[in-house]
């Protein structure tokens, strides 16, 4: 398994970190942390972040089964 650096990038928003969107050169706050990878073999697994308009794409490209959590 690979090791990979993180790369999550970050806003300072109120003296706190807040990441922001991994998809393309997306730069808005991200609203969910996803692990899109699930149940796909021989791929790496990760959490991305993704901004709302993202994730709705996402959500429906995946018909409704996307793993997530909120980001708080």
């Amino acid at each position: 398994m690979k090791k990979t650096k993180n790369t999550v990038r970050y806003r300072i928003i109120n003296h706190k970190r807040r990441p922001l969107c991994d998809y393309k050169d997306c730069n808005n706050l991200a609203h969910k942390e996803v692990y899109p990878n699930l149940g796909k073999e021989n791929e790496e697994h990760y959490w991305c972040y993704l901004c709302k308009k993202h994730f709705n794409q996402e959500k429906n490209k995946l018909k409704e089964k996307l793993v997530y959590c909120s980001i708080n």
